[in-house]
């Protein structure tokens, strides 16, 4: 079975969580830190890398740098 070829006006939603994936790996390649909790407590096992304001999930460290607009596309923009 051959995937069909997309045309330019094809996007779904797959194509959609794909961008999403790469957005934010170079996001984190370029603004990402390992989690000091994770370093000091966990020193063997790879860090977690949190983007501004991001939150460690297994130690609760909220990465304290504001957010900025590289970032921002990970949370809902409010609208005026």
């Amino acid at each position: 079975m051959s995937r069909r070829k997309p045309k330019d006006d094809d996007y779904d939603y797959g194509d959609l969580c794909r961008d999403l994936r790469e957005a934010r790996k170079t996001a984190r390649k370029a603004h990402g830190l390992p989690c000091p909790e994770c370093l000091r407590l966990l020193p063997k096992a790879h860090p977690t890398i949190l983007l501004p304001q991001q939150r460690c999930k297994i130690h609760g460290y909220r990465d304290p740098r504001p957010r900025t607009e590289d970032t921002e596309y990970l949370h809902k923009k409010e609208q005026l």
